[in-house]
């Protein structure tokens, strides 16, 4: 692991993280800290499952797809997480 090897993934988590947000009209942020939690727990559960099951093919997403989406949920939990500080600051 060096800081390209870093770069090359959290650039394609970010390409897809922006892509996906625009598809999905950023619903990821709409139930707040607690759906994010929700969706994160979902993938952490099918990383489980992957893991488990590693010599069977997955019907859909495999281990790669899961573990950036990972990534991708930690990152929207990070914005949601700050939006909501921001917004305690201006409201308190």
């Amino acid at each position: 692991m060096d800081e390209n090897s870093i770069k090359k993934i959290t650039d394609e988590v970010s390409s897809i993280l922006l892509k996906k947000n625009q598809d999905y009209a950023s619903a990821s942020f709409d139930l707040g800290l607690n759906g994010n939690m929700v969706h994160l727990w979902d993938k952490i559960k099918r990383y489980r499952s992957l893991v488990e099951k590693a010599k069977s093919k997955p019907n859909f997403e495999g281990l790669d797809d899961t573990l950036k989406d990972i990534i991708g949920y930690a990152i929207i939990g990070l914005h949601i997480f700050n939006d909501e500080n921001i917004k305690n600051k201006i409201d308190g």
